[in-house]
């Protein structure tokens, strides 16, 4: 039996299928389309399907990411991922962005960065950024939007030994920061919206299926309004979980 993980909260439009029982990697498709998740993302699901020698009747669970980034893309995966869940009658996961994009920061380097605070620094446009830190894979405190400045408070007692910077905004970050003469350049690991879907994967097939369906992380106000009519898993539905 297979986990099927799907991902569409940035430009890419992703799926992977993990053995379950070993957490084998069986197949990875991805496609940076920017736009269009809707309508390329089961074309996406079959190709892993058909790379890994496996259809659907063999998926026993479902992964999705959860956001923050595309709002239309958060909800594309999400709506998939439990329509499939249901159809099959398998539990889904939910996977949060910032987490696996501060896992995949550490397998870059992990002597050099498993100690650190990871700091997920994720462009969100309008002069504004996803934040949220995490050390040994644990969150410290809330995912955040924040301001330039209200990053630099934040990492203002750090110095380089301390903090690893990973996110489509670090290095925005790390430019103005050294702009205010600040004396510490924190390392980058890397610069990615969104963590590749094999990390999405590894985290989706450890995550244990539970009770409360899978929900958006959007963050911002302005994004938050749900879509009436969108969802697609009866209020009844359980064995889902969200990880965050």
């Amino acid at each position: 039996m297979a986990t099927l993980s799907i991902d569409t909260a940035g430009n890419n439009c992703a799926a992977a299928l993990n053995d379950t029982l070993t957490g084998r990697l069986l197949s990875a498709v991805s496609y940076d389309i920017g736009r269009g998740h809707a309508e390329k993302l089961m074309e996406v699901i079959d190709e892993a399907l058909v790379k890994a020698e496996l259809g659907y009747q063999d998926i026993d669970k479902v992964v999705t990411t959860l956001g923050p980034g595309s709002f239309t893309g958060v909800r594309v995966a999400i709506a998939t991922a439990r329509a499939i869940a249901l159809g099959l009658s398998r539990p889904v996961v939910g996977v949060s962005v910032l987490l696996a994009s501060a896992h995949y920061a550490i397998q870059k380097d992990k002597p050099r960065y498993e100690k650190r605070m990871v700091s997920v620094i994720i462009d969100a446009r309008r002069e504004q950024f996803y934040f949220q830190p995490f050390r040994h894979g644990q969150s410290l405190q809330e995912a955040q939007v924040c301001n330039l400045e209200e990053l630099v408070n934040f990492h203002q007692d750090f110095d380089a030994q301390d903090v690893v910077l990973c996110g489509s905004g670090a290095e925005q970050f790390l430019h103005h920061r050294a702009g205010l003469k600040q004396v510490s350049a924190f390392p980058i690991a890397h610069h990615l919206a969104v963590a590749p879907i094999e990390v999405v994967a590894e985290l989706g097939s450890h995550a244990n299926a539970g009770k409360t369906r899978p929900e958006p992380i959007y963050l911002r106000g302005a994004d938050a309004k749900q879509q009436q009519g969108f969802a697609v898993m009866r209020a009844d539905s359980d064995n889902v979980n969200f990880v965050s």
